[in-house]
């Protein structure tokens, strides 16, 4: 544990605002007190040395599946928290479709007392979504209003798409009238594809995944969205050029439509995906990339508003069943941070303060966050914070370095920069330095 007084000795301190270098960061009562060049009052008795690296306001990864209840040999909150930490976040949003589906105030409470420990002993915060359709049939609405009362942070039937037009018109109308966001999986059902077209695809005869699966279905929840524009809609893991040409008109209408992308969609493409390894499949899958590029360039300018990992641990023997048969999903707490470091080196950001924009500012303040501190360094706020070494050498990705239960990610063997040292929250200080 760290006293409650302490400095954080000559690091280079990034925010959304700007960076400052050669700093020293004074906490005070386990609160950040002050910011000043390196050297410029006298230490307290207690120093950690940051030796140049980076300091950054932690992460807010607001997709995450921690199987929680239910699926305890896949994750479960302490070893996700861990992955978090490892990886820069220090608050997960949690999708609802475990089991039992979350969709009743009672299951709710149920998951925040199973997150519990991870926030007193590591203190990270999990968030819960609740369910938009009892058991994610997309046949009756749960009750928005006993459900927000439980805890829930957002509303989603993640996994499956929400495709009945007077339901989700209703569910719209729902969440504009307790303040509350849609997020949408948006997958128009009924391919039954597995891969996008591509030469892994082709080689293997595996069914395709339509490319016009997910911006048909963003197109009919627009249309309904307009019939309601004070609610709050958000697209998840956004990965098609053509979703991103809707949302970015729906944000010149005035909607109040977000989006995310997804690491692994940044990085790769369907031309990527090797013959051998499932990890490769998840949904949406991996696309052109003329997609790719989109979504790189839609990080920059706006049109995507953060970064979300879309974190989906599975075992290895389901992920070992093939293309056609694995389930999808990638993990992705540990690497986030080191796909978007390598956007920053590759000039594909136009800076540090787009990279902590996008992981951890944009997302505090969809969350309403700010005002706690979240996304920022601010005086008087807790310290949530981690060090980064934002030089080191771009290397493999090692199995060592994954605390998630499962490890099915995707980057195992990429070479990424940049390596997570350790992190402040009010739980303590975390070390990865070796």
């Amino acid at each position: 544990m760290l006293p409650a007084d302490f400095v954080i000795k000559n690091v280079d301190v990034w925010t959304n605002e700007k960076v400052q270098r050669a700093q020293d960061v004074f906490v005070a009562s386990g609160a950040l007190d002050k910011i000043v060049p390196s050297g410029s009052l006298p230490y307290p008795q207690t120093i950690i040395e940051g030796n140049g690296n980076v300091l950054m306001p932690s992460g807010l990864d607001l997709q995450v599946h921690l199987r929680s209840p239910g699926q305890y040999h896949k994750e479960n909150p302490e070893t996700a928290a861990r992955a978090a930490l490892r990886g820069g976040y220090a608050y997960l949003l949690a999708m609802p479709n475990t089991f039992p589906t979350v969709d009743t105030p009672e299951i709710m409470g149920r998951c925040y007392r199973e997150y519990e420990r991870a926030n007193s002993e590591m203190g990270v915060v999990i968030g819960q979504t609740s369910a938009m359709s009892y058991a994610l049939k997309g046949e009756t609405l749960v009750d928005f209003a006993a459900m927000k009362a439980a805890g829930a942070v957002s509303f989603t039937d993640d996994g499956v798409a929400l495709v009945d037009d007077d339901l989700m018109l209703r569910a719209f109308r729902e969440a504009a009238k307790y303040d509350v966001a849609i997020l949408q999986h948006a997958e128009w059902p009924g391919h039954g594809g597995a891969l996008s077209r591509g030469k892994t695809q082709t080689q293997l005869k595996i069914s395709e995944y339509p490319r016009d699966s997910e911006s048909r279905l963003v197109a009919r929840d627009l249309r309904l969205l307009r019939q309601v524009p004070e609610a709050r809609y958000h697209v998840l893991h956004v990965t098609t050029k053509a979703s991103v040409d809707l949302i970015r008109e729906a944000k010149k209408e005035g909607l109040r439509v977000t989006g995310e992308a997804s690491p692994h969609h940044l990085y790769f493409c369907s031309d990527d995906i090797p013959e051998d390894n499932t990890s490769f499949k998840m949904n949406p899958p991996l696309f052109w990339a003329e997609d790719r590029a989109v979504l790189r360039e839609a990080i920059v300018d706006g049109t995507l508003d953060f970064v979300a990992t879309d974190h989906a641990p599975h075992e290895s023997w389901g992920k070992s069943r093939g293309f056609q048969r694995a389930p999808f999903g990638t993990t992705g707490l540990e690497t986030s941070i080191r796909v978007l470091l390598w956007l920053l080196k590759e000039g594909l950001l136009p800076g540090p303060e787009r990279l902590v924009e996008l992981f951890s500012s944009a997302p505090a303040r969809y969350l309403g966050l700010e005002k706690e501190g979240w996304g920022h360094l601010e005086a008087g706020k807790p310290l949530r914070a981690f060090l980064l070494d934002s030089e080191a050498p771009e290397r493999p990705v090692e199995l060592s370095e994954l605390e998630s239960l499962s490890k099915n990610n995707l980057f195992l063997g990429t070479s990424l920069p940049g390596r997570v040292l350790g992190h402040f929250t009010p739980g303590g200080y975390f070390s990865f330095a070796k």
